[in-house]
């Protein structure tokens, strides 16, 4: 396959260091990186800027730059889809066949449905159809935060289950119940999770002994791990909110621990990962190609966006963006605003992130800048 090799001009990585510098001094974002590949691993970034203070509103603390450790949250979501998918290339998993999961993942079998919490007791029927691979890479097999989803919060209030977004995990702690047949709805869901516990059962390793022989290393990464060590939580970037009174950024310590020592436990999947936005750059810029494969896409009826389907991988754009991807893109975001996307009929792939918990939050400055940050780029693209 022929690479593509688009270029971008001095003046136009000028325009787009002026516009990340303004945005964080004007204190409208946090510290932030916007960097963008292409799709030869062999070459440097056609543009990588990392601008702010580590901890917001204290530059005595530093500044971020490529070494600035990041809790990489739903980005490790990709890389769980990506081990799949290699076990299928290699035959020891397909796609299609619910008898997977009877062999390796029986819990995930004797789920059920939950209803609603009624006089203090969950309200619970069987479920009468089997989840594929296909369905937990997707986010068609019915599992889904307890953060999220109402009726999963009062079953874990209802059971005294600890929240899926915490430390010290287990497999248990991944299972609640369904909310809906596998494969009548979409879910932002538990799959990747499952997924990733899956991994570990068909190989016989954990999943970072996995990601790191078969998918960091032949990358040439270092940093991106489950389980950082001691010195590397010097170099995270502090996660910061909205004030609920004025909507001013401020300094939070995050929806979960991430004090050296805490990444213990079974390794999530759906969230766990802490690196570099650089490191994981190079393995976008390494698999770009291989991403794009991923293009089994599901019933579009099942996601209320006629701009979007899903593949095996994540979000397809199915037009072109009016910021700049194009048709076919793929991209998907991680909680605290770690945002990747693939675009590979224009040949590059970029992220921008930063560590911002602003959940549903409607017009975030975040994402108008990122839209500003992406138009710029691909307007001086050549």
């Amino acid at each position: 396959m022929t690479i593509k090799r688009p270029t971008v001009t001095p003046a136009t990585k000028q325009k787009l260091d002026a516009i990340l510098k303004k945005h964080v001094d004007l204190g409208l974002i946090p510290a932030a990186t916007f960097a963008v590949a292409t799709a030869d691993s062999k070459a440097e970034p056609l543009y990588f800027k990392a601008e702010g203070d580590k901890v917001f509103g204290q530059p005595d603390k530093g500044q971020i730059n490529e070494d600035t450790i990041l809790q990489l949250m739903s980005m490790t979501k990709l890389m769980v889809s990506l081990a799949v998918l290699q076990l299928v290339d290699a035959g020891k998993l397909t796609l299609d066949e619910p008898a997977i999961f009877e062999k390796y993942l029986p819990e995930l079998g004797k789920l059920p449905i939950v209803g609603a919490v009624q006089d203090g007791k969950s309200v619970e029927h069987p479920a009468t159809k089997k989840i594929t691979v296909r369905q937990i890479l997707t986010h068609t097999n019915g599992t889904g935060y307890d953060v999220m989803v109402p009726a999963l919060g009062e079953w874990v209030k209802v059971n005294n289950k600890a929240t899926v977004i915490s430390t010290n995990l287990t497999v248990e702690s991944f299972e609640l119940p369904l909310i809906f047949e596998p494969g009548e709805g979409w879910n932002y869901s538990l799959g990747l999770d499952w997924g990733g516990i899956l991994v570990e059962r068909v190989t016989g390793k954990s999943l970072e002994q996995y990601f790191q022989e078969n998918i960091f290393k032949p990358s040439g990464v270092t940093t991106l791990t489950f389980t950082p060590p001691d010195e590397a939580y010097i170099k995270l970037q502090q996660v910061v909110t909205h004030d609920p009174i004025d909507n001013k950024l401020v300094v939070f310590p995050g929806i979960r621990d991430c004090s050296p020592g805490s990444a213990k436990g079974q390794a999530s999947g759906g969230a766990g990962l802490y690196g570099t936005a650089h490191d994981y750059l190079r393995v976008l810029q390494k698999g770009q190609y291989d991403f794009a494969r991923l293009v089994p896409h599901i019933d579009v009826k099942l996601i209320d966006n006629a701009q979007l389907t899903h593949s095996l991988g994540g979000f397809v754009c199915t037009a072109d963006s009016s910021h700049g991807r194009k048709t076919g893109s793929m991209w998907w975001e991680g909680i605290y605003k770690t945002f990747y996307w693939m675009d590979p009929l224009t040949g590059v792939t970029g992220v921008f992130t930063t560590q911002l918990f602003a959940f549903g939050v409607p017009n975030e400055p975040f994402d108008l800048v990122f839209n500003e940050l992406e138009r710029a780029f691909y307007d001086g693209l050549h």
